[in-house]
């Protein structure tokens, strides 16, 4: 962790005492979900589960059409599930970071197309209550690289609005889970990659993502 933190502080250091242009940006978003079934004249509570996501990113401008930044990502979910006599609890704290570089291809006035590969890391611990016992649930760490398309338009000179495009996609990720049983560590590891082109699910949230950046 003190390393990772050393890397952001020197490349937060970099960007703002460079000469280049550089950009503040991010997201974030809260959910919940939750319900109940009703039956016969009885209800039970479905399984409730609370999400947020904070997800700052910072670079700077290096030319016209290339671009190099940093993004944060910070997450935690809860989720409860009714029991007898007593509720679980899981909850769970994401950490990561994501290097990203851009490169804009196309240019048309104030709208742009761009690529954008990311290369990200990321950790999260689970944790489980029952009442008043609490236990340490598994650890998983994510290593991955991605590509995929996105498109920008620029409001006035400091302001853009961008859209990544999930669709087309491009990556590799690797996920470790790593949890102690009788003493012993077992490790779950899951490679995934993936290459190709979705336009059946256009309408999906998460398949076209919009945010906004601020240049200085």
């Amino acid at each position: 962790m003190k390393r990772i933190a050393f890397v952001l502080f020197l490349f937060l250091s970099t960007i703002f005492t460079a000469n280049a242009q550089y950009f503040v940006g991010g997201s974030f978003g809260f959910n919940t979900t939750g319900g109940k079934v009703k039956y016969d004249g009885n209800s039970t509570d479905k399984a409730s589960t609370t999400t947020f996501g904070f997800s700052p990113k910072v670079g700077y401008v290096l030319s016209e059409n290339f671009c190099i930044g940093l993004q944060l990502n910070l997450s935690t979910r809860k989720v409860t599930t009714p029991g007898a006599p007593d509720d679980i609890v899981e909850k769970s704290f994401t950490f990561g970071l994501t290097p990203f570089a851009r490169y804009y291809a196309v240019r048309l006035n104030k709208l742009a197309l761009f690529a954008q590969g990311n290369i990200g890391f990321s950790t999260t611990k689970t944790k489980e209550k029952v009442g008043s016992t609490s236990n340490d649930g598994p650890t998983t760490n994510i290593f991955g690289f991605n590509v995929h398309p996105g498109i920008s338009y620029d409001l006035n000179d400091r302001v853009s609005l961008e859209a990544v495009i999930g669709g087309f996609n491009f990556g590799f990720t690797s996920a470790v889970e790593k949890e102690d049983i009788a003493g012993e560590t077992q490790k779950d590891i899951t490679n995934t990659f993936g290459l190709g082109v979705d336009l059946n699910n256009i309408a999906t949230t998460g398949f076209i993502t919009i945010g906004a950046i601020v240049k200085f």
